[in-house]
């Protein structure tokens, strides 16, 4: 079976921080998806550093073909910095396969935290590594960690979004309640936008980003339309209205969505459609940005396996379907005026409580239309 993308880690097999960034790697994207019973949906990571013969400290070559879309990182240091030409040849050859795929493939390279130069052809092509000797002024190897897997993610998923016609950079909408949010909203977009560790990412904040004149119902709505929306839920959010609409929005939208928890005390009412997403935890008082990163990676995972679904599943499904990011939910059934004959949701099936309720609703409005799993399609 060929993937729809697989990461490829590569590195020096003497580097044993290599091998515990490309582990940290793994497990992160063996999971990126809802988990049910241990299921969860997930990207290949396959790793490329145990040399092939004795007579050679280099892996074999990367097989491209089991893939549609590869992305290679490449985690140099001052290991593979040692054996550069002998690794120099290997990188050569290996982006002269992803060339001649056209522009399928993705060469992400990390540079030496120790700050070795490239390796010289890609120096040459004017290649550009990630300068990971910059981040020692983080706190911990689980803050570096977290600064790589935000990169990756933000790399392949603006690789694969091109590749389908999106050029336009899809932005970060902070949807988040002035009271008692705004202080949590305002961290993550100064940090987004000021950072000199340069996170390149696009965010929308409210409504002081408008032009005077500017309708902002209407620019709101085509922000969350072709965005992702991180909702800052602390303890008034869900009693706001134009939170409430922001968050309906992105769910009419079927736009990716993560909730980062930041209440302090007690909710009185929590908003009913602001469930079936994933919700992130995160503590904005620590006195540092370890909480934003840690937010920001899981909002652009939920983001990227948005986007690989509903390629999978649009390309697996005829016409008459409506592809679902999430579960489905009351929501998706009643606010639409007609549903198609089959409703298409990721893998694992709901459960039968869930599953006995929706098709209650369906037999009231829709006894024509199927529910099904991905995987059962395929």
């Amino acid at each position: 079976m060929i993937d729809l993308v697989r990461l490829h880690v590569v590195w020096d097999q003497r580097s044993a921080e290599g091998a515990r960034v490309a582990e940290r790697i793994s497990r992160h994207f063996d999971g990126i998806g809802m988990e049910r019973d241990g299921v969860a949906h997930r990207v290949p990571v396959r790793f490329a550093s145990t040399p092939w013969s004795d007579a050679s400290p280099l892996p074999r070559a990367i097989n491209l073909t089991r893939a549609r879309h590869n992305a290679i990182v490449l985690l140099h240091d001052e290991e593979m910095h040692e054996h550069r030409h002998a690794w120099n040849a290997w990188a050569s050859d290996l982006r002269a396969s992803m060339a001649a795929r056209g522009e399928q493939d993705l060469y992400i390279p990390f540079g030496s935290p120790t700050g070795e130069p490239p390796l010289v052809q890609d120096a040459a092509n004017h290649i550009q590594y990630q300068r990971r000797k910059k981040w020692h002024e983080l706190a911990n190897d689980e803050a570096r960690d977290q600064r790589l897997l935000l990169l990756l993610l933000i790399c392949v998923r603006e690789h694969l979004r091109k590749l389908v016609g999106k050029t336009q950079k899809e932005p970060i909408f902070v949807s988040h309640a002035k009271a008692d949010g705004d202080k949590s909203a305002r961290a993550i977009v100064d940090f987004i936008n000021m950072t000199k560790d340069g996170v390149p990412l696009e965010t929308f904040y409210d409504a002081t980003e408008l032009m005077p004149g500017e309708n902002y119902e209407d620019r709101f709505k085509e922000e969350i339309g072709r965005g992702t929306l991180l909702a800052i839920v602390s303890d008034v959010y869900d009693s706001r209205p134009w939170c409430v609409f922001e968050l309906t929005q992105a769910k009419r939208w079927r736009r990716p969505i993560v909730l980062a928890d930041v209440g302090g005390r007690r909710i009185s009412r929590t908003y009913p459609y602001g469930a079936n997403v994933p919700r992130v935890r995160v503590r904005p008082d620590t006195g540092d940005t370890s909480w934003i990163e840690l937010l920001l990676v899981e909002t652009m995972s939920e983001g990227l396996r948005c986007d690989l679904f509903e390629q999978q599943a649009t390309e697996a499904s005829p016409t008459d379907t409506l592809v679902l990011p999430r579960p489905p939910e009351l929501f998706d059934i009643i606010h639409r005026d007609a549903l198609p004959s089959r409703i298409v949701y990721p893998d694992p099936p709901l459960g039968d409580i869930e599953t006995d309720l929706l098709r209650r609703a369906l037999a009231a409005t829709a006894p024509a239309t199927r529910m099904v799993t991905l995987g059962e399609i395929t």
